[in-house]
This record gives structure tokens, sequence and C-alpha cells, in this order.
């Protein structure tokens, strides 16, 4: 398969109505898919909402009946369905994660959010591994909402040669001006197509509210290749400003991948320069020159 129709979602989370919030979800994957959808992307903590501080409560197995009934929602709409879900792991401790499901109905994979926030930290803990799934039309990445800041965790996805990265959020507003600037950013970085599927709505407990602003964005000079008259600042193929809704759009990969073996950055870069002045972060500065 050449192509890829990917659709985010972005739907308003309620605490404590997880059968709402599951039928809530499922319209908007049926609206994807009438849309034509292949690859459908839930935000992060779809089920639940932000709620970390009863996460004992709410989180789920994984798998379990929760990750069941997403693999019987792909297997029904022959879809790729990305969902993020607070996971109960069997090592006492609690993750957010996103898992991968397949048009089979199969558990294709999962991702520990691997970054937490300090204040995070007190209630969940972070993954170590960066999973790659390489289905029909070629291979996804995955990411969540706070991993967006952090460019060292993109790059390793385009070490490993991601064609789709999806990044399932629940991002508060006070950071929505920053997340907005870094996603085209983080687009560049992967070489790749950036889906960012988040929520909205407001978190009771926190008293804040959630930035949407869902959207599909690839690397601008790929879409200048390919769109003659494309302008700069249009590198966000869809983009969901305010509200619940679905956005969808078709990628042509296999252009993306000729463009990419033209442009890519990569056999410049030199990791032994960038990772050697990470290593020294800790050692206390000089007080002479070199």
């Amino acid at each position: 398969m050449a192509a890829v129709t990917i659709a985010v979602v972005q739907m308003e989370s309620k605490l404590g109505r997880n059968a709402a919030n599951q039928r809530r979800a499922e319209r908007f994957v049926a609206q994807a898919v009438e849309q034509g959808a292949d690859l459908v992307c839930l935000p992060e903590a779809y089920l639940t909402s932000g709620n970390i501080l009863e996460v004992a409560d709410v989180s789920v197995p994984i798998p379990g009946p929760e990750t069941d009934r997403l693999c019987e929602l792909s297997r029904e709409h022959g879809i790729h369905l990305v969902a993020g879900l607070l996971e109960r792991g069997g090592d006492g401790k609690y993750y957010s994660t996103s898992v991968l499901t397949g048009p089979q109905g199969e558990l294709l994979g999962r991702y520990r959010r691997v970054h937490c926030h300090e204040l995070e930290s007190r209630y969940l803990a972070g993954g170590s591994e960066y999973p790659v799934f390489d289905v029909g039309f070629g291979r996804i990445g995955l990411l969540q909402g706070y991993d967006i800041n952090f460019p060292e965790a993109a790059r390793e996805y385009l070490r490993r040669g991601v064609d789709v990265l999806v990044c399932s959020a629940l991002v508060p507003e006070m950071f929505a001006y920053v997340a907005n600037l870094r996603l085209p950013v983080r687009a560049v970085d992967t070489e790749c197509v950036l889906a960012f599927a988040s929520g909205v709505g407001t978190n009771l407990y926190a008293g804040f509210g959630y930035m949407g602003r869902s959207q599909v964005l690839a690397d601008p000079l790929f879409l200048e290749a390919e769109r003659f008259d494309f302008v700069d600042g249009d590198e966000r193929m869809v983009l969901i400003e305010e509200g619940e809704g679905v956005g969808v759009v078709r990628v042509d990969l296999e252009r993306m991948r000729r463009y990419r073996v033209k442009a890519t950055l990569r056999h410049d870069l030199r990791p032994s320069t960038y990772w050697a002045a990470l290593n020294d972060r800790a050692r206390p500065a000089s007080g002479g020159g070199e």
C-alpha cells in the first residue's frame, strides 16, 4: 500500500464516565472510517481523562477487557487504531500507555510514555522503550503528549525509520503555545508524518483545560516538493483548533520515502558529539579555557 488515510480524533473524556467515553470514542472512530480512514488515532487517557490522582482505581491491565474492545473495534472496521490508556502494570506501577491494534483484531503492542513531568512522577512511572510496528502501509512509532518536548525521542524514531509517528496527547492549555511550536519541529526531526491526537475539555480536579489542536503534519520541505502551491506555515495538513471532531488526510507514503532518500539529513549527523555533550552535563563547569 503506497498511501494511507490517517484520522485524528479530538474528543472530551469526562471523569468517572468511562462507559460514556468509550461510546463517544466509538462514534468518532465510525465517523473516521466513513471518511476512508485506515489508521485512527485517539487521545491519551481517552477512557478516563487525565485522572492520575486516582490512577490506582481507574487504570486498566494491558491486555484486558478495555484492549479487547479496541481490538474488536479494529476488526469490525478493518483499521489500525491507536489509543491512550492509563495502565496498571503487572509490576505494581502505573503508566500512561498507548496501544496499537490491527485490522485482524490483534493487539500489536504498546508504548509506555517515557517522559513524565515531575508532578506526574508522583503517580506514574516512565517507560524505557521506543517500539516500532511494521504494518501493511509502513512503519509506525508511538509517543505521548509530554514526549513532544524531547527531540531525543523523535530522533530515536528517525533512527528506526518510521513512516508515521502517532502522538496521543492530553496537554494542559497553559502549555499549548509551546507544544504548538514544537510539533512542526518534531515532524522535521523525524522526517515522517506526525499525527497528533489531542483531548479537550476540563480537568475538574486540577482546574485546567486541555489544548486540543489535533493535527497531522509533515516536513514542510516534503510538502513543498509535493504541492507547488505550498505556503510556509501550511505544514499542518489537518488541524482541529477547538471542540470535538475528526480530521482526516490521505498521505502517499511511497512518495514521502522517495523524497526522504534525496533530502534526509541523517547522513550528516554527528551523534558522538551530541551524546558526548549530554554525558558531560553532570560535570562541573571548568574555570578556564581548553
